[in-house]
């Protein structure tokens, strides 16, 4: 989430009326279960986005998955995850760190999509960034993406650190053809599907980055904002495994 108003922020999942509220830099899975839920700090209940609990709390509505996504995992998922990042969000890197784990503990349950959703008050380079990561995948496919989207969030020292000049040189290492990358850049070719991802995220509520929409088989949504470690997000999971 955006470094500049999440000092206190709390993140929160609700997973088949699981509901899971994790204070940032308090590690959720050193906490106890309470009757099969995991608790963390004081929730506060108005920062819940469970739908149908209030009327402002309608039912969560993203668009679909379709072919244009950036997609990792299996195509007939049990649970997806749709993702809205910002390239330069701390919290973001971590996460990208967990959904990699938490790929690789359900390589044929899980699905992990996505979308950007660059925050220019916060980080100005971001939407440069989601531009050559859409080049990247232009050039390469979805697996150039990736491979992209990898190495920037292991190279990127967050809150702007990224020298723009790097973003060529990832390409480079990812092994994309440097010069159609950096033409395809040149170009801002992409800024307007960016922009689509990021109106659709405010769309859905989305105040801050990660923002991501967990979408169970049976078409369920519930919205996670912000951070979670792997552990935590796996037994919120787990249930809708089976």
């Amino acid at each position: 989430m955006a470094d500049k108003t999440n000092k206190w922020m709390l993140s929160t999942v609700a997973l088949s009326g699981v509901i899971i509220g994790v204070a940032i830099g308090l590690s959720i899975s050193q906490l106890p279960f309470i009757k099969g839920n995991i608790a963390a700090g004081n929730v506060v209940q108005d920062q819940l986005d469970i739908p149908g609990t209030k009327p402002n709390r309608p039912a969560v509505e993203v668009p679909p998955v379709t072919d244009a996504d950036w997609s990792r995992g299996v195509t007939s998922p049990k649970v997806t995850f749709i993702e809205y990042s910002d390239t330069e969000c701390p919290f973001c890197k971590r996460f990208h760190t967990t959904m990699q784990q938490l790929l690789k503990l359900y390589p044929d349950d899980v699905r992990w999509v996505y979308r950007h959703y660059p925050i220019d008050s916060n980080h100005s380079k971001a939407r440069k960034e989601s531009e050559a990561m859409e080049c990247a995948g232009e050039i390469g496919g979805n697996e150039k993406f990736w491979s992209y989207l990898d190495r920037l969030m292991e190279v990127t020292p967050a809150n702007d650190g990224l020298d723009p000049a790097k973003l060529p040189e990832i390409a480079e290492y990812v092994k994309i053809n440097k010069a159609q990358f950096v033409s395809c850049l040149r170009s801002g070719k992409f800024a307007q599907k960016i922009q689509t991802q990021v109106n659709d995220a405010q769309s859905i509520g989305a105040d801050g980055t990660p923002h991501t929409v967990i979408i169970t088989k049976d078409g369920t949504k519930y919205p996670l904002k912000g951070y979670v470690d792997v552990t935590a997000l796996s037994n919120a999971i787990r249930p809708l495994l089976q």
